[in-house]
């Protein structure tokens, strides 16, 4: 069975990149862990779906959903990764967790950007052959 999983740590969190069917769409998704006290909690979920894409702040929690528009977002991979490289920590904090945002190493999430790319094709193509 193809894997349709990956995860990757970096920076005091963990990128867990799935291929995600939902609703009647599909697409790579991937959410963002970290710990808060002594509980893990998803701070972030990146929806890149084919025809609805999204993302999600605190999405087990308030879940703030906000649409992206192909139009201006045309490349959504290249858009997530830019968000994760350049605004992680200011998301995290919107997503209400300010302690973990301050926790994060935005330098080894930089380095990691290449890996989490490759995930998000691995899963794609897994999800395409599977």
């Amino acid at each position: 069975m193809p894997e349709t999983t990956r995860t990757v740590e970096a920076g005091g969190l963990r990128f867990v990149v799935e291929y995600r069917t939902f609703g009647g769409d599909r697409g790579p998704a991937i959410r963002v862990f970290g710990t808060v006290g002594d509980q893990e909690v998803q701070a972030l979920r990146f929806d890149l779906f084919e025809k609805a894409p999204h993302y999600h702040y605190d999405p087990s929690g308030f879940d703030g959903y906000h649409r992206l528009d192909r139009a201006v977002v045309p490349d959504l991979v290249e858009w997530t990764l830019a968000q994760l490289r350049d605004n992680l920590k200011a998301m995290i904090a919107t997503a209400g967790y300010p302690e973990l945002a301050k926790a994060v190493d935005s330098r080894a999430v930089m380095e990691a950007i290449p890996q989490i790319r490759e995930a998000i094709e691995a899963v794609s193509a897994a999800a395409v052959t599977g």
